[in-house]
């Protein structure tokens, strides 16, 4: 990609960042004014500055910045397991957070540990990264940690989590069923600014690793005897890169819920865009996430009113599950089948 067309690109997703971030906050069912916000310098907000930066302004920051985590996370997952299907939500690692979550509600256990850390969060994130670690484990006692065994072993896991959450549902009573199934349909209203201060340090850790591995990834993407001859450590780089978007998506999947299709989708459109270069792929997939996923949930708050004046919200979840299906459809209707699933 020439440096002209890629300094044109980021400079678009920029402008369309920041108009996001400054507009979407300003969009719902009730007016916020410039006075508004405004009064957040004065001694008492007014009604619709409480509006404006204790709900609308941490949901939109938690949006972007789940958005950009696994637009991020999908990129890294394509590129280790050179299948353009591979995302966070196919590997398992979304599938042990709900399961985790699901053990939360389950038990009771929605309270603050040590009175401020979320237990719920704790047991999502721990089934993540168990999920993933279980995923890692599969692959290691078949002497090695082969794409195709990582892919399976990811899928199995994610089978049997979904398995377990359905036992639990049907076991539990009604309003704990109800509770699993609003959690498992994904929202970004529920954490406020606290989550995403709770989500940022893991979020960034997993990125540094990958931004550092960003030149193997490259290779990887040729193929890993490519990747052997020119001196990457083709183990060492694919544990680090499918750990640390793990980490990435556990963080976030934690705060939210299953958000689908994020990372499958962002790649593949900013991978037209941008090349399959991953100095220029990861960060504009990071900025297009964080523009596509807040978008999404002003349309999901707001549809139903917008329709028929109705108080009820759709969670975001929804919106990227409608939009990751029609995707779907679009891929296998415009490729060559050989060129949507890889083979080793």
């Amino acid at each position: 990609m020439q440096t002209g067309r890629a300094n044109i690109l980021f400079l678009t997703l920029g402008g369309l960042l920041a108009a996001t971030l400054v507009a979407a906050p300003f969009i719902g069912r009730a007016d916020v004014r410039a006075s508004d916000v405004a009064s957040i310098r004065s001694d008492a907000l007014t009604v619709g500055g409480e509006i404006f930066w204790r709900l609308r302004v941490p949901r939109v920051a938690m949006a972007a910045l789940a958005g950009a985590t696994l637009a991020v996370a999908g990129c890294a997952f394509q590129a280790v397991f050179r299948n353009p299907l591979a995302e966070p939500f196919t590997l398992g690692v979304a599938s042990g957070a709900s399961l985790g979550a699901a053990i939360g509600f389950r038990l009771g256990w929605t309270g603050l540990l040590l009175g401020f850390i979320p237990t719920l969060t704790i047991l999502a994130f721990a089934g993540a990264m168990g999920s993933a670690l279980l995923v890692f484990a599969i692959a290691r006692l078949r002497a090695g940690t082969s794409t195709n065994t990582l892919l399976l072993g990811g899928v199995s896991i994610g089978f049997l989590c979904a398995a377990v959450i359905l036992l639990m549902q049907f076991l539990s009573a009604e309003p704990i069923t109800n509770q699993i199934v609003r959690w498992l349909m994904g929202s970004v209203d529920k954490s406020g600014i606290t989550g995403v201060l709770e989500a940022l340090p893991l979020v960034l850790i997993g990125a540094a690793i990958l931004w550092y591995v960003h030149a193997a990834l490259d290779l990887l993407m040729m193929g890993e005897l490519w990747a052997a001859g020119r001196g990457v450590h083709v183990t060492r780089v694919r544990d680090a890169a499918f750990l640390a978007a793990s980490m990435m998506t556990a963080s976030v999947v934690a705060q939210c819920g299953p958000i689908a299709f994020v990372g499958l989708m962002i790649p593949h459109m900013v991978r037209a865009l941008a090349g399959p270069t991953h100095r220029r792929l990861l960060p504009a997939a990071a900025m297009a996430g964080a523009i596509f996923l807040p978008w999404c949930d002003v349309l999901a708050a707001n549809l139903l009113h917008w329709l028929r004046q109705s108080p009820l919200q759709i969670p975001v979840g929804v919106v990227t599950n409608l939009l990751g299906g029609l995707f779907f459809v679009y891929l296998l209707i415009s490729r060559r089948e050989e060129s949507i699933v890889a083979t080793e």
